[in-house]
């Protein structure tokens, strides 16, 4: 029994007893713990007993630990009467969450300093809905995917931006805004966990915790789907533990959350899954307690997934197709062991110390923070105490749920490869485990005499125990050995050694020697004020929420100088209101917008410029490629390493500068162009074409023989290697010719080869296939014409040969009769037989 505050006498127990009388002044407060059997993560229960109350016949009692009040033996009384005094920790998380919308919303257009077609694509969709009757462009009604580029990965972040696109029309601050609201769940949650479940005095830590964490502050600001997923992810890890702690009716809650999360980001549809499946293995118990809930649950879970079996259905190939354009290694030739491998170092990477808290350059430099890493380094001696305890108290099913949202949070990034918009789920476990560590280190600053004494009443070391720590410190030392990077050793090894003196019981030992010392016995009357200790941290982490703030708006626009397609791809703020105004001004000029400074440009360029657009998506190097008209009343929007081409090429003279849009540091941007050809522009096309008209020439194994081909000129600079992709048996690479069509493919083999048909793989074009058989170079050919109508449900063509026909060469021409001459005619595979 600890007095928190001065008794004037207190009569210990005798061994064995159960009861200690002392008496205090009035109105003073006392905590007491009580041992009832079953003990919690602190191994304790709490009961704040306030002196002038225990007169009038009054108790007061929390319980501090997860499910206690339904242990056997212990009873909580209901409060009579709750204080009307503010509850300050109530007062300090409305504060924390206030200061998390400040910080978000504050320059919400400043940082990050660009907006992304990820982001623009959210409320573009929604508008194409809308003005379609809610119809997709195949007539789904309320479709349950929408394409974003060249596959289907957009579905509930869209339909959340339907309210505020009604209400306050199309612009880039609400598109934001409405991400940013949507992440006060994953706020919240944090929060309610730590106060509800975990029952920590400083609960609200958590909040303020993931606010200042890097990664989320920078893509909290956006309208990326990733923070929404997150959010809704940690609102089904808040539902879960409420539906294990409170009430199974939370398990609805958790569901619709689990669902939500599933249907706004691709990555989700492996990591919910896989999480699901993973708390009822771990819960089982409970769940089958409370079977006929559960089995409710199951036939609402199952409605829930309607509209996914809906899509699928329509769509079978799309996750493999995902993988096929993200490069998962999944899908390649390798051994399955060396896959695995594969797997489980990219796995690793996302739950390495090193990744979230060490500043890298793993990820783009548009989804970083320069000088920060992931995650704050100075919380990883907080996460690390965090982690120690939830690993020694995995019974407890409140931590075992956080450990697997931890575990689960890089499963589906390492099939391609581990990267922030990934992995950003760790953020939630990684904070709540923070905040843990964090109150534990508050508790020692609070009152060290008090927890020395507590720690050294606890269990002392005996062989079992010492046997288990030495073993733990064994499995600790070996995977430290293991891992490459410094950071990661470090926190393998601490974690290792705290669980060692944990479990060993030597602390106990520690403890009691400590105490002994004369500096020990000088603090332990050391107790500060708790309204002190949470204002004092309270100040300190909303300082560094607004100093981060300040630090992103003031120098994020500098943190990183290559602000072009392969950097920050910066300009959308900037250059479509100088479009808007240029347009409204010369309604006459004719404006050729580079797309060549982002991704999804014609995406962003309709999101602030509407439909139809009022300029030309393309770039300069299509008046280099080919003779288009070119006048004085045409003007070029491009960038610095097109107008470097366009100084250089012999194709244009009088090159003139009208305006230039500056990037943050100072250098060109953008560059607003007039420019002419130069007269004998005629001969120099001429001269190209009739070089572009001979074939190109290589050398591409086929079923283990080396076919030398000659083929049409592809739109590749490494054509060798793109052709080679006609024949590599993967139906989603292909070739694509620079202006021919047909698209001419000669293959001359090492024999003579006996062929009974072929099929090919042409998407959705209209293709008339001419064959020409030559069993010798100086023999006259057997000719075959073929054609078809490919599609996107069905792209591949399959043609038998009117009977057998040897070749030792054969020359394929594929001619799209719908498409020009110059037109870029598409193979993705040819497969003989």
């Amino acid at each position: 029994m600890t007095a928190e505050q001065q008794a004037s006498s207190v009569d210990q127990p005798e061994p064995g007893g159960g009861q200690v009388r002392f008496t205090v002044k009035p109105g003073s407060k006392v905590q007491v713990t009580v041992d009832v059997g079953e003990k919690d993560a602190d191994g304790r229960v709490p009961i704040t007993v306030n002196a002038e109350e225990v007169l009038e016949g009054k108790l007061q009692a929390e319980e501090n630990a997860p499910g206690a009040a339904d242990r056997p033996g212990f009873s909580i009384e209901a409060l009579a009467h709750r204080l009307k005094a503010v509850d300050l920790a109530a007062w300090l998380f409305l504060s924390a969450v206030g200061i998390y919308l400040v910080t978000r919303l504050i320059g919400l257009t400043h940082f990050p300093i660009y907006f992304f077609t990820d982001e623009a694509i959210q409320t573009q969709s929604i508008v194409d809905l809308v003005n379609n009757n809610y119809q997709s462009a195949t007539h789904i009604w309320l479709p349950t995917y929408f394409r974003n580029g060249e596959y289907y990965n957009l579905s509930l972040s869209v339909y959340l931006q339907w309210l505020p696109y009604m209400l306050f029309g199309k612009s880039a601050v609400v598109t934001r805004a409405t991400s940013v609201l949507v992440t006060l769940i994953a706020a919240i949650s944090v929060g309610i966990i730590l106060r509800d479940i975990f029952k920590l005095k400083y609960w609200w830590t958590g909040t303020l915790f993931l606010s200042i964490t890097p990664a989320w502050f920078l893509h909290s600001r956006t309208a990326f789907e990733t923070a929404e997923f997150v959010s809704f992810y940690a609102g089904t890890l808040c539902a879960y533990l409420l539906y294990r702690y409170r009430s199974p009716r939370y398990l609805y809650l958790a569901l619709f959350m689990a669902a939500c999360a599933f249907y706004t980001y691709s990555p989700a549809q492996l990591v919910v899954p896989l999480t699901v499946i993973t708390l009822l293995i771990s819960d089982w118990r409970y769940h089958r307690e409370n079977y006929r809930r559960v089995l409710i649950g199951l036939g609402f879970g199952a409605s829930l997934a309607l509209p996914y079996l809906r899509f699928i259905l329509n769509n079978p190939n799309t996750p493999f197709a995902h993988l096929h354009t993200l490069g998962s290694y999944w899908l390649t030739n390798e051994p399955f062991v060396r896959k695995l491998a594969h797997y489980l170092s990219e796995y690793l990477i996302g739950l390495s110390p090193w990744y979230w808290y060490i500043p890298n350059i793993r990820d783009l430099s548009r989804h970083l923070m320069k000088g920060y890493g992931d995650i704050m380094i100075f919380t990883l001696p907080f996460a690390v105490i965090g982690l120690a305890s939830a690993l020694r108290n995995l019974r407890q099913p409140a931590y075992r749920a956080v450990i697997i949202f931890m575990l689960m949070s890089p499963a589906a990034a390492a099939l391609v490869q581990t990267g922030i918009t990934r992995t950003l789920a760790f953020v939630i476990p990684a904070s709540i485990l923070t905040a843990i560590g964090f109150e534990k280190i508050l508790g020692w600053i609070k009152n060290p005499g008090g927890r020395l004494t507590e720690l050294s009443l606890g269990p002392g070391p005996d062989h079992r125990r010492i046997g288990w720590s030495l073993l733990i410190m064994a499995v600790g030392i070996g995977l430290a050995s293991l891992v490459q990077q410094t950071a990661d050793r470090i926190v393998l090894l601490a974690l290792a050694a705290l669980l060692w003196l944990q479990v060993s019981g030597l602390d106990q030992r520690l403890a009691q020697r400590l105490m002994e010392t004369r500096a020990v016995k000088s603090i332990r009357r050391w107790n500060l004020k708790q309204t002190f200790l949470a204002l004092s941290v309270f100040a300190t982490l909303a300082a560094i929420n607004v100093g981060m703030l300040n630090d992103a708006l003031t120098n994020g626009p500098l943190w990183f100088d290559n602000y072009g397609m392969g950097g920050m791809q910066y300009g959308a703020f900037q250059v479509f209101d100088i479009i808007k105004e240029y347009v409204h001004e010369h309604p006459e000029t004719k404006i050729i917008f580079s797309p060549d400074w982002a991704n999804g440009t014609d995406v962003v360029a309709r999101f602030f410029l509407g439909d139809p657009l009022p300029v030309e998506m393309g770039s300069i190097r299509g008046h280099m490629d080919e003779e288009l008209p070119l006048d004085e009343s045409m003007l070029f929007i491009i960038t610095p390493q097109e107008y470097r081409d366009a100084l250089e090429s012999p194709k244009f003279t009088d090159v003139r500068v009208q305006k230039i849009i500056p990037y943050p540091d100072g250098n060109p941007g953008f560059y607003f162009v007039h420019l002419r050809y130069v007269d004998n522009i005629d001969e120099l096309f001429a001269a190209e074409k009739a070089a572009r008209q001979a074939l190109q020439e290589s050398f591409v194994t086929i079923d283990d023989e080396q076919v030398r081909l000659r083929y049409s000129h592809l739109d590749s600079d490494t054509p060798d290697q793109s052709i080679a992709l006609v024949f590599d048996h993967d139906p989603y690479t292909l070739a694509k010719t620079l202006e021919s069509n047909p698209f001419v493919i000669e293959m001359t083999f090492p024999s003579v080869h006996k062929i009974n048909g072929f099929s090919i793989i042409i998407g959705s074009a209209k293709a008339e296939l001419t064959l020409k058989f030559y069993s010798a170079p100086d023999a006259q050919p057997v000719i075959y014409s073929f054609s078809g109508q490919g599609s996107l449900q069905h792209p591949e063509l399959s043609f038998d040969l009117p009977h057998p026909t040897e070749a030792k060469i054969l020359q394929l021409e594929m001619h799209d009769p719908l498409s020009p001459e110059t037109a870029q005619i598409h193979i993705w595979e040819l497969k003989l037989r």
